[in-house]
């Protein structure tokens, strides 16, 4: 069964990469129009009506295909009616949470905690739509800021738990720097050692996603190497004999174009 994320994902790294079959990268965006509910959401797989927070995904293929203006609308009005459950900030030491679960960005499911990825992804589908500087865009931002680990990078939710730092991981910290590439409150203390982390790790990533996001959010702060070509090119290589591998390729080569969609 086809779904949202591989698609959109397939979509934007053609258009990064310089293919000009606008006409059939169209009907994957009427494919992403279709599934789109009356609300404004788009659902993961086609068979289910939630979770939306393949959303962002869709947005951004319309934006890079230049019309859907209804669709695009549609889901900008529900990505700004959409917030993460506010929990009230403990501050007991060692609590379960390591971060700040005041702060409002967006969560995988609809009336839960907001996670660091559907708030990154909201990011940059909100940037696209010339929103950057919504008030919900800098609320999102600080919730990333907020989700950063101490020594540099980001795990995928939390940064700490009853008290114990997490490790970092390339794929959210590669996605974390791309939503603050056009800067946010804070970013000074947190964007400096997240690119250490990335630039000390990827050498030995060859997971698809993982280097995918790592490498992007590199080149969104100028700041890959030019070893960061071979990394991609053996991935890819790794990549191509897998049956799932739409999305991982997907990201690698929009993490190997001259040009981003974020």
């Amino acid at each position: 069964m086809p779904a949202a994320e591989p698609t959109a994902t397939a979509v934007l790294a053609l258009l990064s990469a310089g293919d000009n079959r606008r006409d059939g990268l169209g009907s994957a965006g009427d494919w992403l129009a279709q599934l789109q509910h009356e609300g404004g959401s788009v659902p993961a797989v086609p068979a289910e009506s939630a979770p939306g927070w393949t959303t962002p995904y869709a947005m951004l293929v319309w934006q890079s295909l230049s019309r859907y203006d209804q669709p695009r609308q549609l889901a900008r009005d529900w990505l700004l009616r959409i917030a993460g459950k506010r929990i009230p900030k403990s501050q007991e030491a060692g609590h379960v949470l390591g971060h700040d679960p005041s702060l409002i960005g967006w969560p995988w499911v609809v009336g839960t905690h907001s996670w660091l990825e559907p708030t990154a992804m909201a990011i940059l589908a909100l940037r696209g739509e010339g929103l950057g500087d919504h008030p919900r865009a800098r609320a999102g931002l600080a919730v990333v800021v907020d989700r950063a680990i101490p020594a540099g990078g980001w795990n995928y939710g939390n940064k700490s738990v009853f008290g114990q730092a997490l490790r970092p991981q390339p794929g959210p910290t590669g996605l974390a720097l791309l939503a603050m590439a056009r800067g946010a409150p804070g970013d000074g203390r947190v964007v400096g050692p997240a690119i250490d982390y990335l630039r000390r790790t990827l050498p030995t990533i060859r997971a698809a996603a993982s280097l995918g996001w790592g490498v992007l959010g590199l080149r969104a702060h100028s700041a890959a190497p030019i070893e960061a070509e071979g990394w991609l090119a053996e991935a890819a290589d790794r990549s191509l004999a897998r049956p799932d591998s739409t999305l991982g390729l997907g990201l690698l080569l929009m993490a190997a174009s001259d040009t981003s969609p974020f």
